[in-house]
């Protein structure tokens, strides 16, 4: 009778262990379904450093959002007025997703574009439209500003 107790409960852990959520497996699988190496190639969500430093040079009104840890920005920091740190580990907390505007676009940057394309899929989830990824990140940025891009002469 114990065996048959404890083959049960093991049955019935394994059982939980691998279920998973098919409502959101399936809001996944439908972002994602469109997500192929040549639709991203072309994507809108990503932006060159050199369209960013246009951005700044035509006076646009966008907001670029540094995902990058405390740690990381203490060292090299964005220190334009539309710059807004917030680390990708604090975004999604409501007082943080409330400073975000909603209307113009949002540039997210990290170090290398990774966690900026985690916290683009994590924001169009939540209904933010006009996001994108800087490509290359602050590597991107940096070697895009030069005489030629610089918005300040």
């Amino acid at each position: 009778m114990n065996k048959i107790l404890i083959a049960l409960l093991g049955l019935g852990l394994t059982t939980a262990v691998m279920a998973f959520d098919t409502t959101k497996a399936n809001e996944l699988n439908k972002f994602y379904s469109h997500a192929t190496h040549k639709a991203l190639a072309h994507s809108k969500t990503f932006i060159k450093g050199d369209a960013v430093m246009k951005m700044y040079k035509d006076g646009k009104d966008f907001t670029i959002l540094d995902v990058r840890t405390d740690g990381e920005a203490s060292v090299v920091a964005l220190s334009a007025k539309n710059a807004l740190h917030i680390p990708l580990s604090k975004l999604f907390l409501k007082q943080n997703l409330e400073k975000l505007p909603l209307k113009k676009p949002i540039v997210l940057v990290c170090h290398s574009g990774t966690r900026a394309t985690m916290a683009m899929v994590g924001l169009k989830e939540l209904g933010f439209k006009n996001v994108h990824v800087l490509k290359g990140g602050l590597i991107g940025l940096a070697t895009a500003d030069n005489p030629k891009n610089a918005p300040l002469q």
